[in-house]
């Protein structure tokens, strides 16, 4: 990802550390995982593109998609992420590999490795095509990147495809990096292609080392607890008790500790297990929630410290451990729901979800600098709600929150807050909104957006009497949207019958125009809808649980087509 690094000068004594503890830790078992040749095909195909069509340079990937995952659309207010994890999933479930577990955080590759068994750490590891390869920074603790293995060359080097990469610098803000980066590839010497290597073609002013190699598998759980570490005779799962899967770790070099969650009672457990117990150890395991209660389990230890639990269902929480004088703690994370914004920043003792009340959960945020404005939605109720939290809270200041339902009039809250700006709650089922906020100054609101199924979704088309749902029928929610200028492809899913629907419709029907609705299942039917029509041409339907679509349609001379996505 080539990003700078923050906070981080740690000695090169230290990360040298690091590194043999995470060899000698983890050297994960033999796994029974599908070949990666056809995800090194893929990823090579995409050398050079950017990260889709809301680049500097617009490009669209190799199977016809817009972006890779949500590298345009997944950043907290909506917009271009680092997508160098996007990248690498988007090419293992094109390929047809299992992605439960994996997000937009290069971290979570070596989740997976260890959920599902295949995480690599040891030097003699010879890399495979279509495996992942994720860095580290000697300067911190942290993992920054992941490629894919694209080659294994006869001269014992190897060659990879990485997404986010070059992106322009010192531009002040995630989207302005990934908006200017593109996927390149790079070749690995032989002789600095193992673990803990820093490979001098890859990113040396930043210190870039690899941590291990994750290959990918045809089938698996995000929630698998690794592998019990060499000698310990317990997992994470046995600790915390039954309901519970894993959903994070760390490496203390010796030890590992380990989040999970049980999402029928909503409660998270934090554990820290040694990896190779041979007597009793100082070691810790600690979890707090933001703005409640905190708990932790010290002591001397032969083989794990805690379980420690605590309630967390729509709140943040801050994990961590220590193990034999190595501790971490990690940032507010895991913030209920599994939503990927990000939680309240600095001193402030609240959470959107507190602050909107039970049953809300965040699905979108913008950062205002010094706050965060925050759309959460009940999906029980059909509300939405906007707050905007102060990050470090040191007094009153000037801070509002803002919400407008299509077709509806504004509402708002404004004045001198210390800790939080509203709730203002809306109730918008089938209603585009717009929101926003400001705090001291500085001020955002959004266009028109969540349109009634938490999907970034256009607004409706001025002109046209009928919804996408009307067409559709009864059941079908919008999971995504094309826009092809004067009309808009829709995709629909019904949940109840395991069937997916496309539609196109006119933005200002002012007579028959040659429009088209198309949608395909992977290794299965086809169908299409062309034709002269004013509102919309469509629906077309097919029956698809459990596999990918591609869907597309066209209006005019304008016509898109997707990639293979939306799988089941």
């Amino acid at each position: 990802m080539k990003l700078k690094q923050f906070a981080r000068r740690l000695a090169a004594l230290a990360a040298a550390i690091l590194v043999a503890g995470l060899l000698a830790f983890f050297d994960s078992p033999a796994a029974t995982a599908a070949a990666g040749g056809n995800a090194a095909s893929l990823a090579a195909a995409n050398i050079g593109k950017s990260a889709g069509t809301c680049a500097d340079n617009p490009t669209y990937n190799s199977l016809g998609g817009s972006q890779y995952e949500h590298s345009c659309s997944g950043g907290y207010s909506g917009g271009p992420e680092y997508w160098c994890a996007d990248f690498a999933m988007w090419v293992w479930e094109n390929s047809g590999f299992y992605t439960g577990g994996l997000d937009a955080a290069a971290a979570s590759f070596q989740t997976y490795g260890f959920n599902n068994g295949t995480q690599h750490t040891s030097t003699t590891y010879n890399p495979q095509p279509g495996d992942a390869v994720e860095y580290g920074s000697i300067y911190d603790s942290s993992i920054h990147h992941v490629g894919i293995v694209t080659a294994a060359n006869s001269d014992g080097s190897i060659t990879t495809a990485n997404g986010d990469w070059d992106g322009t610098t010192g531009t002040g803000s995630m989207a302005g990096f990934a908006v200017s980066s593109h996927v390149a590839s790079i070749t690995i010497s032989a002789g600095q292609k193992a673990v803990g290597d820093e490979p001098s073609s890859v990113d040396p002013g930043d210190g870039y080392y690899i941590v291990g190699y994750t290959t990918p598998v045809a089938s698996g759980t995000g929630n698998n607890p690794p592998p019990v570490p060499g000698g310990n005779p317990y997992s994470p799962s046995t600790i915390c008790g039954s309901g519970y899967g894993v959903i994070d770790s760390h490496s203390l070099g010796n030890a590992v500790i380990f989040l999970l969650y049980n999402s029928s009672t909503g409660r998270n457990c934090v554990t820290t297990l040694a990896g190779n117990p041979t007597g009793a150890a100082a070691m810790s395991s600690t979890l707090a929630v933001q703005g409640g209660p905190s708990t932790s389990d010290s002591g001397n230890y032969t083989y794990y410290a805690g379980p420690v639990t605590e309630p967390a269902p729509n709140s943040c929480v801050q994990w961590g451990g220590s193990y034999a004088g190595s501790s971490w703690t990690s940032s507010w994370s895991h913030c209920g729901g599994g939503s990927g914004a990000p939680g309240p920043v600095g001193s402030n003792i609240y959470t959107p979800v507190q602050v909107c009340g039970s049953g809300y959960g965040v699905i979108d945020s913008h950062d205002l600098g010094s706050a965060t404005t925050y759309l959460l939605y009940n999906g029980a109720t059909g509300r939405n709600c906007v707050t905007t939290l102060a990050h470090s809270p040191s007094g009153t200041a000037a801070m509002s929150a803002n919400l407008t339902v299509q077709g509806g009039s504004p509402a708002g809250d404004s004045g001198n807050y210390t800790y939080y700006a509203g709730p203002v709650t809306a109730y918008a089922t089938n209603s585009c909104v717009q929101w926003g906020g400001s705090y001291a100054g500085s001020s955002w609101t959004s266009s028109w957006s969540h349109c009634g199924t938490g999907s970034p979704t256009p607004s409706p088309a001025t002109g046209n009497p009928y919804t996408a749902g009307q067409v559709c029928g009864s059941g079908y929610s919008v999971i995504d949207t094309h826009s092809l200028g004067d009309a808009t492809v829709y995709l629909l899913y019904n949940t109840s019958t395991g069937t997916n629907c496309t539609t196109t419709l006119a933005a200002n029907p002012s007579g028959a125009v040659a429009m088209n609705a198309t949608l395909a299942v992977q290794g299965g039917p086809s169908a299409g809808n062309p034709g002269n029509f004013t509102y919309y041409a469509g629906p077309v339907r097919e029956y698809a649980p459990s596999r990918c679509v591609e869907w597309g349609g066209s209006y005019g001379s304008t016509s898109w087509t997707s990639g293979w996505s939306h799988c089941g």
